[in-house]
């Protein structure tokens, strides 16, 4: 027999409604940020499904055929790049005519999704001359655009 008494059920739920039940107020530039951010990663996320299905179905000549991709999964980056010839940084792009290059784009999309969200944040804040605001997304559009370009290496 347990020493602990049960709490009653009614108890707990009117304790749980009292903690949610407030109300939260959220910018119109947390909003549109929000909103640019929903749009733009479920647009990325159909482009990475079409051309999933376009390489599953073996369109566009891949350079590695689905078929062969079980031969890769153990190795590491290193190894796969020396292996298949894979470009390496923003070299991908040379090679978009074929499918498993083409999955990129979705993928790469999903990457700047973020930067366009902040770009937005951006003109808002310099529209209303708040510079301390402006100035924090400028630096962070700066460092995810430097990220990405290949500037910053964090592990070789």
């Amino acid at each position: 027999m347990s020493s602990q008494t049960p709490i009653p059920s009614n108890n707990l739920q009117s304790s749980i409604s009292d903690q949610t039940n407030f109300d939260v107020e959220v910018s119109p530039e947390q909003n549109k940020y929000a909103s640019i951010l929903l749009v733009c990663s479920w647009a990325g996320i159909i482009v990475m499904v079409i051309t999933f299905l376009i390489y599953m179905a073996g369109f566009l000549n891949p350079i590695v055929k689905p078929s062969d991709m079980p031969l890769y999964w153990g190795m590491s980056v290193h190894q796969y790049s020396q292996v298949t010839n894979a470009p390496v940084g923003w070299n991908w792009l040379g090679f978009i005519t074929h499918a498993d290059y083409l999955n990129l784009v979705g993928l790469a999309f999903l990457g700047i999704v973020s930067v366009l969200g902040y770009l937005s944040l951006l003109v808002t804040y310099l529209r209303k001359k708040d510079f301390p605001y402006a100035t924090m997304v400028g630096l962070e559009i700066i460092i995810i655009v430097l990220a990405a370009s290949g500037v910053f290496h964090i592990a070789e």
